[in-house]
């Protein structure tokens, strides 16, 4: 080949860089062939990443379906039993006179549930997440067993605690198992879509209790639990092995911090839980809030000095993941508002029957899937922060519009303040998410991400003790007013009157909490880690201080 041929071959180089022979072997010919066969050697490694990413983000998927479908059955199972609840008591002999009884079937399961959360988050950073996905699968399938062969009430909350012990682990492992998996450009979305089926399958469960329910009896749904469970089970155990990272086999759990956190927070959810309950003693409410304070307290004192702990008390003090606790804590305050109140309004102010305040509550319901899966793909492009803030925003305007409802708002105001307040409530989830997982190390985010849950599962509890004691002292105190006014003769208009009156005020006290919300998302840092650190593969190492 002559030169003008060797040319046309390297045409972007001098007639002298052409041939690493001419003009006598020239230096800068023979350094720009190099650096032309470097240049050549890394793009090919680009695509080469490129497309690993791309295949590995595709077969990352099918991994994240099947633990979200993991996940809405274990949340499932929380909610279902309230429309069997009646047939379930008399089935077990439960008498009139002790209906109370009702409430430790669902916070048998609550206490469960809070507990298991940080335990189990933090057995699956020690040995495996993807083991213990499928052990707290098979726990819940157990507990479902349990729960279908219970002979009386006290062997059914029993088999409750030991169903949401399984449950307890699905969330935090399941997302940490995702944020694994998945590259970075496409975490926040994959961590959304398993948030909203969390979401999604408590508000579901009513509705499966009442449809279901009413063909195969309160023992069949749990059967059901079975049946369902079991062919995710393979799935899970087909796919996710390899999603997972790898067992830290160097540590160890903590036990004794375990069982601290488990008393103290045991304890705290009878005492929030037992505030707005008339049978309950205030010395007794008292004692409960004192147990769990020292419990508290000794647990962190162990947790700053054991080389190993349950939950690393040293992520506090990164600021983002302080505000992230807060924040959700203050969102489960205003979600419980709206999940009791919308219904109890749908049913006692305008008069619906039958599925329509369940059908109500369905519209805010649809919202908050679309904000779920939104929220996810709007973190990647807008950042963590800005994220929150607008989600937080948005859920504050809708509850400020529910405490202006008219006695029979029309049909634009219903779907517009249902709709702001579903997307904002899950919005700002996956934004939450991903900031404590790229807060802490690869090692500690499932127990940091159930710390996280723990907190709106608190928030909710508190909430719901709030309504119960604050809510129905406003509606006392508003009642016995117009008593004296009317001299005991007042018409039912009036009383449902007072009844909105209240309402109005919660979702008022609501709205203010999203606010506050809002201003202290501003806190979390820009957020958009991933563009920082690269937009495929496993994360990078976490940060450790501020943004």
């Amino acid at each position: 080949m002559d030169r003008e041929g060797r040319q046309r071959h390297l045409p972007h180089l001098p007639a002298w860089a052409a041939d690493r022979r001419g003009a006598g072997g020239h230096p800068a010919a023979l350094e720009l062939l190099k650096l032309q066969r470097r240049g050549a050697h890394r793009a090919a490694t680009a695509v080469t990443a490129a497309q690993g990413a791309a295949v590995g983000a595709r077969s990352a998927w099918p991994v994240v379906i099947a633990l979200g479908l993991g996940v809405f059955i274990g949340g499932f199972d929380q909610t279902f039993v309230v429309p069997v609840l009646t047939e379930m008591l008399g089935d077990l002999g439960v008498a009139v006179n002790e209906l109370e009884q009702a409430s430790w079937i669902l916070n048998g399961y609550l206490l469960g549930y809070t507990v298991a959360l940080p335990l189990m988050g933090r057995f699956a950073d020690v040995h495996g997440h993807y083991r213990i996905f499928v052990i707290g699968m098979l726990i819940f399938m157990g507990g479902s067993v349990f729960v279908a062969f219970a002979p009386n009430i006290t062997i059914l909350t029993i088999a409750r605690a030991v169903t949401a012990l399984g449950g307890g682990a699905l969330v935090p492992v399941g997302l940490a198992i995702a944020a694994h998996a998945l590259p970075a450009s496409q975490r926040t979305i994959g961590l959304g879509s398993i948030s909203t089926l969390d979401d999604a399958s408590s508000l579901a469960g009513p509705l499966w209790g009442t449809l279901i329910g009413v063909w195969i009896g309160w023992r069949g749904l749990f059967w059901m639990n079975i049946v369902l469970a079991l062919p995710i089970l393979i799935l899970v155990l087909w796919l996710a092995r390899r999603a997972s990272a790898p067992p830290r086999a160097n540590e160890q759990v903590d036990w004794q911090g375990g069982l601290l956190l488990a008393l103290a927070l045991g304890a705290l959810t009878f005492a929030i839980a037992g505030a707005g309950e008339s049978l309950r003693e205030l010395w007794q409410i008292l004692v409960l809030y004192g147990a769990a304070a020292v419990f508290m307290a000794i647990f962190v004192r162990r947790q700053l000095r054991v080389a190993s702990p349950l939950i690393d008390m040293r992520m506090f003090r990164i600021r983002r993941v302080a505000l992230a606790n807060v924040v959700f804590l203050l969102e489960g305050m205003a979600l419980i508002t709206a999940l009791v109140n919308v219904p109890l309004l749908a049913q006692v102010v305008w008069g619906m029957e039958g599925a329509g305040p369940g059908l109500m509550l369905g519209r805010m319901v649809l919202f908050m899937a679309v904000g779920g899966i939104a929220g996810g793909a709007l973190a990647t492009i807008a950042g963590y922060r800005l994220t929150t803030v607008v989600s937080f925003v948005i859920a504050a305007a809708g509850l400020f519009a529910m405490s202006g409802w008219a006695s029979e708002p029309s049909q634009i105001a219903l779907w517009t303040a249902l709709g702001l307040a579903g997307l904002g409530f899950t919005l700002a989830d996956a934004s939450l998410y991903a900031t404590i997982m790229e807060s802490v190390e690869a090692g500690r985010r499932a127990s940091a991400t159930a710390v996280l849950q723990v907190s709106q599962t608190l928030g909710m509890v508190v909430g719901m003790a709030l309504l119960g004691s604050e809510g129905l002292g406003r509606f006392d105190q508003r009642a016995g007013s117009l008593f004296a006014q009317e001299l005991f003769e007042i018409t039912e208009d009036q009383l449902i009157d007072v009844v909105r009156q209240t309402m109005d005020e919660t979702f008022f006290v609501a709205a203010l909490l999203m606010a506050v919300a809002a201003v202290l998302s501003l806190g979390l840092g820009g957020g958009r880690l991933w563009r920082r650190r690269g937009s495929g593969g496993p994360a990078a190492s976490p940060a450790t201080g501020e943004p």
